[in-house]
């Protein structure tokens, strides 16, 4: 027993210091780092806080500044040259609107792929859709008259609020005067969103280029019955009837 006493003795300043020294490693270990973890977490936590204070911030000031109701009227003027479904009413009252201001004759209108007259908003669109942001309807349309009136009807094709462009051309020589053109064209659609933005996503104001493109936009003719919840506005006069079966 005094063997071990005398042992215990000698090294009994070393046995408290390293005491001391386990007792700090395991203070540090399971005191110290998870809570310098947890004001970390509480830090990053509080940034990623104010950051969505920011965003929202910048949402109310972007809704504040604009009319709801200037909004509502952009979207009916955009709707009108891109409609949110196919809307054939639109395209066939559009197309005959324009053989009468340019004198053409429409002998024949053709859908390449009609399908649904409903949006079809889970369709997959296709890659040239995807660059142009856009869906497509094609079809095909055969006019009749002289040079003059074909040059107008074209002309006026690409520059009224019911968005066309003409992919190709077939044109038959009947005489001068009697010029037959078959056109492969594309309407433009465009399905509105269902899902609302999460409440992180940024809202930014209109730039002053999309400003301008919708200027230019408000600027084109409709020139056919627009599209549900619009009024319809005839081609040659300024009344508008909310029923275009009404006499």
């Amino acid at each position: 027993m005094q063997p071990y006493s005398k042992y215990l003795r000698k090294y009994q300043g070393i046995s408290i210091s390293g005491a001391m020294i386990l007792i700090s490693i395991l203070g540090t270990v399971f005191g110290i780092i998870p809570i310098i973890g947890k004001i970390i977490q509480i830090r990053s936590d509080s940034v990623a806080l104010s950051e969505s204070i920011a965003q929202l911030q910048t949402k109310v000031t972007v809704l504040d500044s604009e009319d709801e109701a200037t909004y509502k009227n952009q979207l009916q003027q955009l709707i009108a040259a891109v409609p949110a479904d196919k809307s054939l009413t639109t395209l066939f009252t559009t197309l005959d609107a324009l053989a009468a201001q340019s004198g053409v004759a429409v002998t024949d209108v053709s859908l390449s792929k009609p399908g649904s007259i409903a949006s079809q908003s889970a369709q997959k669109l296709t890659n040239e859709e995807r660059q142009i942001g856009s869906s497509l309807l094609p079809f095909e349309v055969t006019v009749v008259g002289n040079y003059q009136q074909i040059h107008d009807f074209l002309a006026q094709s690409i520059s009224v609020r019911r968005f066309f462009r003409v992919r190709n051309f077939e044109i038959s020589f009947l005489d001068p005067s009697n010029i037959s053109v078959r056109m492969g064209m594309d309407a433009f659609y465009s399905p509105l969103t269902v899902t609302i933005g999460a409440t992180e996503s940024q809202l930014q104001p209109l730039s002053a280029k999309e400003n301008q493109i919708i200027a230019t936009v408000e600027k084109m003719p409709i020139l056919s019955v627009a599209t549900e919840g619009q009024a319809v506005i005839s081609p040659t006069s300024n009344e508008t009837r909310s029923d275009p079966f009404s006499p």
